[in-house]
């Protein structure tokens, strides 16, 4: 019999969103404040889960020849 291993849930810090993306706290912040980039406070802090940051990433995608 097969045994199913739980799905691992990985929890993003602020610094670790940053360098994923490559991009800087305040536009991380905005995207956040936005409503853009989902973002769970625990205290003072925010976490992220990776799969919703690349989901995020997936939405972002643009066609060159759209906007050219």
């Amino acid at each position: 019999m097969e045994t199913r291993q739980p799905e691992r849930i990985e929890v993003m810090t602020t610094s670790e969103v940053e360098s994923y993306l490559r991009i800087s706290r305040k536009t991380l912040l905005k995207l956040v404040n936005e409503g853009k980039l989902p973002a769970r406070k625990i205290g003072k802090n925010y976490r992220y889960l990776k799969s919703e940051i690349n989901n995020f990433l997936k939405g972002q995608t643009v066609n060159y020849f759209e906007n050219n």
